[in-house]
């Protein structure tokens, strides 16, 4: 257990750098930000857990007051990310906001806390807020306007400005030379989160460019993630309610994944489901891309659209079933018998195999423009 003591003196050696004055001005902000913490109600160690890390304090401050952190051999040597880590159960809420960064979510087992992983780069600001088991990971990139005047002042010159864009383009330096733009694996373009075997909080993460991987997690409450430009994966997922995944110019690929209920949805990319159980509804839609799904139980309903792409089912069962596309064929196969199907299908300038029939209490619905259908029924 940190005390208040241990933090404030861990706080003043971080910040060995800085002036006496503005030193001992900045850890007694933080003294009195423990204290009102106390005085609300707070143990000791609850107020100190809840304060940022101090290497997190210290790096912004540093940062503000002009001053170059000094780095030690090991933190050279060794990894160099920044590690938030909170007690589990402490949270019923963990939201991520950033940008251009990819978001990794794992477990490990036989722990019991958050822990988030990142790298803070000259072009990154991170911002911790935590409010009534509330924890929120907010990342910024910093913008072009701070880089151009960083010496203070009430204008900014030309000279400044064109100085200003010289630093923002060396800055992104690093990310090009490493191809982390390109290729998002550097480690420093990444957020990691890693959870306890089953989480039991909400957890919506949401990046700009960046992919986000989610993979062996048991999540008891809604699991909500957003990107754009960038892939959505999922593996070896249980969630005992619903998910919502949405992405924009990229694919969601979806395997072994166990929910209650999901609503999927991108552009010009491939929505992948294999190997899925969900208990309720599914709903997934794309435009200008393939929707395939494959030996997936969905209890109530499926409903996937998307325009200038193929539908695609091998082995999925479900009761009430709508496809719908345009210039793209429907293939597959659902699990049944035709005599339990209420029958709707229809094309133009393309062949339907499957026809309209039957006066069963399952649906089957498919439409399509330009392309063929050719569903059939296995047993």
């Amino acid at each position: 257990m940190m005390t208040r003591e241990q933090f404030l003196n861990d706080l003043k050696a971080a910040l060995s750098g800085m002036k006496e004055e503005e030193l001992e001005g900045v850890v007694s902000y933080y003294s009195e930000m423990i204290d009102d913490r106390m005085e609300a109600g707070m143990s000791e160690e609850a107020a100190v857990k809840a304060m940022e890390p101090v290497r997190e304090i210290a790096s912004r401050v540093l940062e503000e007051a002009g001053v170059n952190e000094p780095k030690d051999e090991k933190d050279e040597k060794n990894d160099d990310r920044q590690e938030i880590v909170r007690p589990a159960e402490a949270v019923r809420e963990l939201h991520i906001q950033a940008e251009n960064k990819r978001v990794k979510i794992t477990s490990e087992d036989d722990i019991h806390d958050i822990r988030l992983r990142y790298s803070i780069g000259s072009n990154d600001i991170f911002r911790l807020h935590e409010d009534d088991g509330i924890l929120t990971l907010e990342h910024k990139m910093r913008p072009i306007t701070s880089f151009a005047n960083e010496k203070g002042g009430d204008s900014l010159t030309l000279e400044s400005i064109l100085n200003g864009v010289g630093k923002f383009i060396a800055s992104l330096g690093e990310r090009v030379v490493n191809n982390s733009w390109f290729s998002g694996e550097a480690q420093e373009n990444e957020i990691e989160i890693t959870l306890p075997k089953t989480f039991c909080a909400r957890l919506e993460a949401a990046t700009r460019n960046g992919r986000i991987l989610a993979e062996d997690v048991t999540f008891t409450q809604p699991l909500r993630l957003t990107t754009s430009n960038a892939f959505i994966e999922a593996q070896n997922l249980n969630c005992a309610q619903d998910i919502t995944f949405t992405t924009s110019n990229s694919k969601i690929v979806l395997d072994d994944v166990n929910v209650n209920g999901g609503k999927l949805s991108t552009s010009n990319g491939r929505i992948v489901l294999d190997d899925m159980i969900v208990r309720e509804e599914l709903v997934a839609v794309s435009s200008n891309a393939a929707i395939r799904i494959s030996d997936c139980q969905i209890g109530t309903a499926l409903a996937a659209s998307t325009s200038n792409g193929a539908i695609e089912l091998d082995s999925v069962s479900c009761p009430d079933i709508t496809l719908k596309t345009s210039n793209g064929s429907i293939s597959g196969t659902v699990q049944g018998n035709s005599d339990e199907y209420t029958v709707v299908s229809g094309t133009s300038n393309g062949s339907n195999q499957l026809g309209n029939f039957g006066a069963g209490e399952k649906k089957l619905r498919a439409m399509t423009s330009n392309a063929s259908i050719t569903l059939k029924f296995e047993e």
